[in-house]
């Protein structure tokens, strides 16, 4: 009897005790965030190793995960939870220490947490043998997902640029009406400093505005789309009416539009390749 390839259908690896995954989340969230206190992370920065409270601070990570551990799979054996919890403690401290001599930035906190995580689903993977079933789950990862990976990292950077390059033929009117510094060496603008730090201000919000347009377009949101450039406008007017300057409110006004039209070109061109098109035939 053959079977009909139709009727055949792919089934995703699903994973077991994903109660557990949370509970061991959770235990992790709690000890990073509420039961360290802002005195301890100082400690760590200056001491490294030395410090204390960072020992502490590893320990609070081990229990509560032995907690998660027991009470949310019980049918897990005692020294399973024990080698966990201790794979727990020393990844913490070992990352923890590593972090105390990196630049307290943002790159370090994310690096971070990324690093915590890691460790926290393969203790999972480990304490639940579901090794298996991840390699499934990589192995599911097709198209769809590669496409909606690359619609994000598109409306990041590489939009940012384009929208620059577009804008570049007005914006020497626009620095041009500016005030000079003071300083020889200074853009027309505002100071270097200050000039930079706006830069760098202005490309994230750049980046968090076409992240969400972009996530509202996949979710054929696009009214939130509106309520988001009016939500922004509102902002913008009292800069725009107090510098008077129709040049500036021009040049910005471009920069939005450019970037909705982008990012939601760029939302659709992904929901056509998912196939959910916000159309109605």
């Amino acid at each position: 009897m053959i079977t009909d390839a139709s009727n055949v259908t792919m089934i995703t690896p699903t994973f077991m005790h994903s109660e557990l995954l949370i509970g061991l989340l959770l235990a992790h969230l709690l000890a990073d965030f509420y039961f360290q206190p802002y005195s301890w992370v100082e400690q760590r920065n200056e001491r490294h190793a030395r410090a204390l409270p960072l020992y502490f601070h590893a320990l609070i990570h081990g229990v509560l995960a032995i907690i998660a551990l027991a009470l949310l799979s019980p049918s897990i054996n005692m020294v399973t939870i024990g080698i966990s919890a201790l794979i727990l403690v020393v990844s913490h401290f070992i990352i923890d220490v590593v972090k105390s001599h990196c630049a307290q930035n943002i790159t370090a906190f994310v690096v971070d947490q990324i690093a915590h995580i890691v460790v926290i689903l393969g203790v999972f993977l480990y304490a639940t043998n579901q090794w298996r079933e991840a390699v499934g789950l990589l192995q599911h990862v097709g198209v769809p997902h590669l496409v909606v990976v690359l619609a994000y990292l598109a409306v990041l950077k590489p939009s940012s640029i384009i929208i620059k390059q577009l804008l570049s033929p007005w914006s020497g009117e626009v620095l041009a009406n500016k005030p000079t510094s003071s300083h020889p060496n200074d853009p027309p603008t505002i100071s270097t400093e200050a000039q930079q730090t706006l830069s760098l201000a202005g490309q994230r919000i750049g980046y968090l505005e076409r992240v969400l347009m972009l996530t509202f377009v996949l979710l054929n949101q696009f009214s939130a789309i509106g309520f988001l450039i009016a939500a922004k406008s509102i902002f913008r007017f009292g800069d725009l009416t107090k510098h008077q300057d129709r040049k500036l409110t021009e040049y910005v006004l471009l920069g939005t539009f450019t970037s909705v039209a982008m990012t939601i070109a760029i939302g659709l061109a992904c929901s056509a390749v998912l196939g959910h098109l916000p159309i109605k035939s």
